[in-house]
Order: C-alpha cells, then sequence, then structure tokens
C-alpha cells in the first residue's frame, strides 16, 4: 500500500526525544529517516532507565520505521559525508544547541548552498532567537516556563509536570508539522527553508484561552485539579475498584445525570439550576457525584452513564489501556519485534488515513545496522574509503 511520504528522504541529527519523535512521523508516514548516531555511543536514549534487555525503552518508543548510520558530525570528514547525504535529502531534522549545525560547517545557511531545496528543521528549547535560544532546554523547563506547570496540580497544591514529556512530543509534533508545511511550499516553489520549532513554543501554542483570560479579562489562571471552569461535575470521582471521569457541560446532561442517580429532586435545586450555579457550588455537585460513584465499580459507572448519554470514561492506567477494545480496534498498541528487546508493544500510528495510511514496517534499529547500506550502497563510497573511516572513528 502506497504511504504519502515515499521518496522523501529525511537525515536525522538528532538525539533523546523531541527530534527523534519528529523524524518518527514523518517516517510513520512513508519518508526514508536516516538517524544519525555517534560511533560506538548512539543516542543518549540508549541508555535512559528503564531498559528493555539492555536496550532504553525510549529508545525503542520513538525510533521506529527508521535507518540507524553512524557518523562523528564533530570531525571534519564526519562534516563532509554529512553533505554528501544533504545533496540528496530532502528534510534535514537536528534538535542540537542553536549555532551548532553553524559551527559544524552545515548549518542551513551551508547546506542551502549545494542544496537550494533543502528544508532543515531545528528543534530546541527555546528556539533559534530570542534571549533565551543560547539555553539549555529540556521537557520540564518547557513546561515551567510555558506556564503548563502553573496549571497543573490541585488547587492549592505545588505546580506538577504532566506525566509524560509533553513538551518534548509538542516540540515534536509543530516540528513535523512545521516540516510538512515547508515540503508542500516547496513543491509549488522549490524552494526549501529553515523551519525552528521550540518546545517552549508548542507548550505556549496549546494553553487554550489562558492568555485572552489574563490579557482581556485579567484572570489569572491557576491550579484546580480536573475541574474546570464553567462546567460541573467535571472531575474524577472514585469508584470501588477505580476511578472515572464524569463531564456535565449542559443542563440537559445535568438532567439525565441526576435522573440516572436517582435524584430527580436535584433538577429544581435553586443551587444547581444553571452551569454558573453548579459551579459556585461545586463542592456540592462533587460531594453528591462522588457519594454516588462509590458505591458502584467502574463498569457499572461507565456503563449506566452511557446508556444514558452522559460523558463519563474510565481512568485507564497502561495495563487496562493495552486491553482496551476501542484502543485495540485503533491499532494504538501495536506490537514489534525487537532483535535485542524482543516482544513489546508500542503506540500506533496516528492520524489514520483512507488512501496511503502510515504503518509500522520496522522497529528501531540497532546502532550503524544500515552503515553498509548507505555508505556502500548509497552514496557508493568504495571498502578503503568506509575501513579508514571506521578506522578515524568518524563512522
Amino acid at each position: 500500500m502506497p504511504k504519502a511520504l515515499s521518496g522523501i528522504r529525511v537525515l536525522g541529527a538528532t538525539r533523546m526525544l523531541a527530534g527523534p519523535y519528529a523524524e518518527m512521523l514523518l517516517a510513520d508516514m512513508g519518508a526514508e529517516v536516516l538517524h544519525i548516531e555517534l560511533p560506538r555511543i548512539g543516542d543518549d536514549s540508549h541508555y535512559f532507565a528503564p531498559l528493555i534487555h539492555g536496550e532504553g525503552s525510549c529508545f525503542l518508543a520513538a525510533n521506529r520505521n527508521k535507518k540507524s548510520i553512524t557518523l562523528d558530525l564533530r570531525k571534519p570528514e564526519g562534516q563532509e559525508i554529512f553533505r554528501d547525504l544533504a545533496k540528496i535529502s530532502d528534510i534535514v531534522i537536528e534538535n542540537n544547541r542553536p549555532g551548532t549545525m553553524n559551527k559544524w560547517n552545515i548549518g542551513y545557511s551551508q547546506l542551502k548552498e549545494i542544496h537550494p531545496g533543502i528544508i532543515m528543521t531545528s528543534v530546541s528549547g527555546f528556539g533559534q532567537s530570542g534571549p533565551y535560544a543560547n539555553r539549555p532546554g529540556l521537557d520540564i523547563i518547557a513546561q515551567a516556563v510555558g506556564g503548563l506547570m502553573s496549571l497543573t496540580g490541585e488547587q492549592g497544591g505545588p505546580p506538577m509536570r504532566t506525566g509524560n514529556a509533553l513538551g518534548d512530543f509538542l516540540g515534536g509534533l509543530f516540528a513535523a508539522y512545521g516540516t510538512l508545511t515547508a515540503l508542500y511550499y516547496r513543491e509549488q516553489t522549490g524552494l526549501g527553508q529553515h523551519v525552528d520549532a521550540a518546545l517552549l513554543d508548542g507548550i505556549i501554542a496549546v494553553l487554550e484561552n489562558v492568555i485572552p483570560n489574563y490579557t482581556a479579562l485579567g484572570k489569572v489562571t491557576t491550579r484546580n485539579g480536573s475541574r474546570i471552569p464553567g462546567v460541573a461535575p467535571y472531575n474524577s470521582y472514585m469508584a470501588k475498584d477505580g476511578y472515572v471521569v464524569i463531564g456535565v457541560s449542559s443542563n440537559t446532561l445535568w438532567q439525565r445525570f441526576v435522573a440516572v442517580m436517582g435524584r430527580p429532586e436535584l433538577v429544581d435545586d435553586p443551587r444547581f439550576a444553571s452551569a454558573p450555579l453548579r459551579v459556585a457550588n461545586v463542592e456540592e455537585v462533587d460531594a453528591i457525584t462522588q457519594a454516588w460513584v462509590a458505591d458502584r465499580t467502574v463498569a457499572e459507572v461507565v456503563f449506566v452513564l452511557n446508556e444514558a448519554g452522559v460523558t463519563c470514561a474510565p481512568i485507564n492506567s497502561v495495563d487496562k489501556l493495552v486491553e482496551d477494545p476501542h484502543v485495540i480496534a485503533r491499532e494504538m498498541a501495536v506490537e514489534i519485534e525487537h532483535p535485542i528487546a524482543g516482544r513489546f508493544k508500542v503506540s500506533g500510528v496516528t492520524p489514520k488515513l483512507s488512501l496511503t495510511p502510515g504503518t509500522i514496517e520496522t522497529p528501531p534499529p540497532t546502532l550503524g545496522q544500515h552503515n553498509d547500506e548507505i555508505y556502500r550502497g548509497l552514496l557508493q563510497y568504495s571498502d578503503k574509503k568506509i575501513k579508514d573511516l571506521a578506522e578515524k572513528g568518524v563512522i
């Protein structure tokens, strides 16, 4: 079956998570991605715990469908090889500190001289410009500076990072979005360009209405657990055997909800007659809801509320997530086999395309697995040149 990005070659000078994730999104849709790793050492995420038979699960989660080549970009010979590859590639993705690629003579201004159509996407903590550009950036830094941590956590509690590396994933997602936008523009004009994706920018871009709420209304949004302004009940609640979430976003849903609870008198209760009143009395609303949920199992709550058309769902831990029939039907937890780590499941491909769906074709590569294919095959380097480069530690 054809892939949307078949025929597109991506040269990836990335490591850890944000850059590799951007590469993976393109690889899932058919791009040939050459993931560059340091000789003998490789991507840092090979070593991040927990390990699966000695291989970092973080690397395994973000590097499927790629080819791994070893190349030391700090050495002049490595830079020359990179330029050889860039000449026959469409896209370069890198997530080094701003200025590093220029220092290595393979920055965008240098590459476009030899390939005007090249697209270079740079992923960094704070972007390629601005007073913080040269600061080191990690997921937690982006979440902190970008305001997300100030919104996350229980009311009155400390700021919290989200449970996964959302800053890294958003940085990679927006990097892929910008790359594909630039690729479309190149199809129209023949011109490549430099795409600047920052983890901080990605966090700020998904703050919903937090910024206009402050700039227009003077309201500083604060931590409020799972509750949101304007709707109640809208929270997590503890059942006999786990947690559920319930969201009652209209008067119609409130009427259905109280009917299911066997509390029809609450419809006419003046404390709960409208959404603003329910929010004003949210503690009472949550207490009523919690008391009803506490007497039932998760399955019972979810079944009866969904049957009544009230928005409700279980809070799945990962063991339940991978066995969820809808997740299985959507192929969002897919089993792969890796030569070192063995068989395990990874997140599936999204979004789903009707004509050119993305698929998981190959597991994450082992270090330098595709050196021979790329150096001897694609670049047609001689055996002697490959041997010399290996002896010098360039590959």
